[in-house]
């Protein structure tokens, strides 16, 4: 249509285009801080001209669609900064709280109960008959057990506190993952290429997705025809594909009582991805759950190991101040045929065709008989040690209604333990918990628990601190006065190399050992808080980016509504133009 009719067209299409422009500038400033949110801009087109006599005649203009600004690299980034960005923050709020377990600054941490211990070990060599001595070994022995115990306790009670919340996010990430699949399915069924958009469901659809790669390290892309996205996890996993989507489940460990997060299809089949999780804070929560902490306790379990066994080897061989008439052990036996070089806790400990000696006291007379009791090559179970006791004269060995190895004379007789001089000790009262400084729970035939969780002081020494071996019997087979051979041998391990520590290739001393453990916690904690702010760094450029392309700008979106102001004012003047022009025309006669 050309003419006066034409020119009305023209103008009110150009209202149309506005006003259509306003009400899209108003929506961006609407949104200018919902989370998530794109600019939007009216895409507009001239119209199809008309060929007239002298040439094409324009007609006017016409709002094609309404576009977001959008740049599918930098969104890309962003979800995998985020990703690598939480990994590392939930790595390091967990190291933070685990350094304050292993604080060491108040003058209360370990290293500083260690060095009470061999201290007083120490002064009780100086005076080994004092009572004094004894009940201030016993009081600092049991604030290192105590706090040993506390650090235990605290580490698996945060790894609980982790494996919680890896629980509770698997939740939250399969509702993530319905949500977005649900969101594929509308935006599908909602837009027309080149027409329609579903700007802001695909605004809600990014949300999710970054929303995800705070639990996950994932990767994307949309498929252009249907205008879906297909999300996978460890490099080909899929979470969601279009309109399907794909869940975590949870399964509990038997083993170590912690929850393993599993990939789930329809038809129910699962994997185990615990081990293979890769950013996030759900891999962070993993990392540090499993391979830190789980760290510490062996490292703990280590340094409590050589402690127990360094100081009960030395002391299961010594006296008291005066002879026994029963030993108990510590350890649960299942029965005689339990091996001493293979069931128990310390069998590795276990020297075969090694020995000890027991020496009897009659009572009545005061006479003192000795006994070597040697386990000959191929005799290594606890039936074996029994015999070996039974067979000598006015002494019994048995297994106790509660599976304690007893030890006992018979009545007007008491007894006492003493290394035998010619051979090595083959440590099996050691390795049974009888006449030790320390004891453990331990039950032959049960899984075994990490020592620090039962690491104890023997109850006997407990009730009698005169039963705390500080010497050997002299050589008239006498407790001897002032006999500190166990306590000067105690407070030397202080500074003792000890070869192979814990069972690894390491030589070193229990401190040596401490300080090491406690740097390595030092070290993870300061590569977390540097690998945090790294990639917040990095985060927050990415989120500069994003936002100088999507973000809504107020002052141009206010220059946005002069301009588009005055073109609805030109198109209204227009119309009035054309009406006048019409009203001149009709009015002719």
């Amino acid at each position: 249509m050309s003419g006066i009719g034409g020119t009305l067209n023209i103008a009110s299409w150009s209202l149309y285009s506005s006003q259509l422009a306003l009400e899209v500038i108003s929506h961006n400033i609407a949104n200018a801080n919902t989370p998530g949110y794109s600019r939007q801009s009216l895409q507009i087109e001239p119209n199809v001209p008309l060929n007239v006599g002298p040439g094409q005649i324009g007609t006017g203009v016409t709002a094609t669609e309404v576009t977001r600004q959008y740049d599918a690299f930098i969104n890309e980034q962003i979800t995998q900064k985020i990703s690598q960005y939480n990994y590392w923050g939930a790595q390091k709020n967990a190291m933070e709280e685990i350094e304050t377990i292993f604080n060491e600054s108040d003058g209360y941490g370990v290293n500083q109960m260690m060095a009470e211990f061999w201290n007083a070990w120490s002064d009780l060599s100086n005076n080994p008959d004092g009572i004094p001595e004894r009940e201030a070994l016993l009081a600092k022995s049991e604030n290192l057990v105590q706090l040993l115990g506390d650090m235990d306790y605290n580490l698996r009670e945060y790894q609980r506190h982790l494996d919680n919340n890896i629980q509770g996010s698997v939740g939250q990430i399969n509702t993530v993952i319905t949500q977005i699949a649900e969101l594929n399915k509308q935006i599908s069924s909602v837009e027309i290429d080149g027409m329609i958009n579903a700007n802001d469901l695909r605004d809600k659809r990014e949300l999710l997705l970054e929303e995800l790669s705070t639990y996950m390290d994932i990767s994307y892309y949309e498929e252009e025809q249907s205008g879906q996205v297909m999300v996978y996890i460890l490099g080909g996993t899929p979470l969601v594909l279009g309109k399907d989507s794909y869940s975590l489940a949870i399964e509990r460990d038997t083993a170590t009582g912690l929850a393993n997060v599993l990939w789930e299809d329809s038809s129910g089949r699962t994997v185990d991805i615990t081990d293979k999780l890769q950013g996030g804070k759900l891999a962070g929560w993993v990392n540090v759950r499993d391979t830190k902490i789980g760290s510490y306790l062996d490292s703990m379990n280590t340094l409590a190991g050589e402690l127990v066994w360094q100081v009960n080897s030395l002391h299961a061989q010594g006296v008291g101040l005066e002879s026994v008439e029963s030993m108990v052990g510590t350890v649960q036996v299942s029965g005689l045929t339990d091996d001493l070089s293979t069931d128990f806790m310390f069998s590795d400990r276990f020297s075969a065709g090694g020995s000890f000696d027991l020496v009897v006291y009659d009572d009545a007379t005061g006479d003192a008989s000795r006994s070597t009791i040697t386990l000959a090559a191929g005799a290594t179970t606890v039936g074996d040690l029994v015999d070996a006791i039974n067979a000598v004269g006015n002494m019994n060995a048995e297994i106790d209604a509660e599976g304690h190895v007893r030890i006992y004379s018979d009545t007007g007789y008491s007894f006492a333990v003493n290394p035998d001089e010619t051979a090595e000790s083959n440590n099996a009262l050691a390795i049974l918990g009888v006449n030790t400084f320390f004891s453990w729970s331990e039950q032959v035939g049960q899984p075994a628990t990490a020592l620090t969780e039962t690491l104890d002081i023997n109850a006997a020494i407990e009730a009698n601190s005169a039963l705390i071996a500080a010497g050997y019997l002299d050589s008239a087979n006498q407790v001897a006065p002032g006999s500190n051979d166990v306590a000067l041998a105690v407070y030397a391990l202080q500074d003792q190399v000890i070869t192979d520590f814990g069972g690894s290739t390491i030589d070193t001393t229990m401190d040596s050992f401490y300080s090491s453990f406690i740097a390595e916690v030092g070290v993870d904690v300061q590569n977390a808080n540097l690998n945090e702010k790294f990639n917040d760094t990095l985060l927050a450029q990415y989120t500069q980016r994003k936002e100088s392309v999507t973000g809504v700008n107020l002052d141009e979106e206010m220059a946005n509504i002069l301009k588009y102001q005055h073109l609805y004012q030109a198109a209204a003047k227009l119309i009035t133009i054309a009406d006048e022009m019409m009203e001149s025309l009709l009015s002719i006669k």
